[in-house]
């Protein structure tokens, strides 16, 4: 089973590698995790809105990244899906 740390390493590269596009890079969301069962979950939203705060910059529709602690994998979640969890 991963530990926090290590699951926050993961979610980190995930986004860095497979959810960042079309010049738009995304980033945790400071402080927003939680572990739920065997699964955690990271808040993230785009690195320009959380570097300026501008609401312009905000990536709409997008929804937690979880990582399998068991297996490490990785994956964006819908917003519906995010909101159903209801974490942050």
């Amino acid at each position: 089973m991963l530990d926090m740390e290590e699951a926050t390493r993961l979610a980190r590269n995930f986004l860095d590698e497979k959810a960042s596009h079309e010049g738009t890079a995304f980033a945790l969301t400071e402080g927003e995790r939680a572990q739920v069962g065997h699964t955690y979950y990271f808040d993230c939203q785009s690195a320009a809105y959380l570097r300026s705060g501008d609401l312009r910059d905000m990536a709409i529709g997008t929804g937690y990244v979880s990582v399998d602690g068991e297996t490490g994998t990785c994956r964006m979640l819908r917003a519906t899906e995010s909101a159903r969890l209801d974490l942050f």
